[in-house]
């Protein structure tokens, strides 16, 4: 009886997992948002430009608070929150960054109850002419310069 309890909880565990990246149609890196859409995908980025967006489509959250939360370095940047106005929502935030941010940045979407429904990551890379630039292991805090666009 012992193991069917365990393997009951293991299926109750992962089907909760399931059920909250159902409601992440899309979360992408962006160069930029047009008539609410994405207009590229973006999986690597050089330091000769400034500004990434994030770019995510919600389904059958309405009501509820979603959060983009930026991560340099292990250092958590900035967290954008968000209002979900209907079944459909699409969100989107953008980073200012500085050239010597390089590496790797996370943005992690997450619910209002803390749940991570969606996490992506790109490349900050030194562009051609930067050749020889050693990557930082830790990049200065950055503040949130940017508002947030929703629907």
């Amino acid at each position: 009886m012992k193991k069917l309890s365990y393997i009951s909880l293991g299926f109750i565990l992962l089907s909760s997992a399931v059920s909250a990246t159902e409601n992440i149609a899309r979360s992408i890196f962006t160069s930029g948002v047009e008539n609410r859409e994405p207009i590229d995908k973006v999986g690597q980025l050089t330091n000769d430009n400034e500004k990434i967006y994030f770019f995510t489509e919600i389904k059958g959250m309405s009501g509820r608070t979603i959060t983009h939360r930026w991560e340099h370095a292990g250092n958590v940047k900035a967290e954008v929150a968000f209002k979900v106005g209907s079944n459909r929502w699409r969100i989107w935030s953008s980073k200012t960054l500085q050239p010597q941010w390089l590496g790797e940045w996370i943005v992690t979407v997450v619910d209002d109850a803390g749940n991570t429904l969606a996490e992506e990551s790109m490349a900050y890379i030194p562009n051609s002419s930067d050749e020889g630039v050693v990557m930082p292991s830790a990049s200065p805090t950055s503040a949130v310069t940017d508002s947030p666009a929703v629907n």
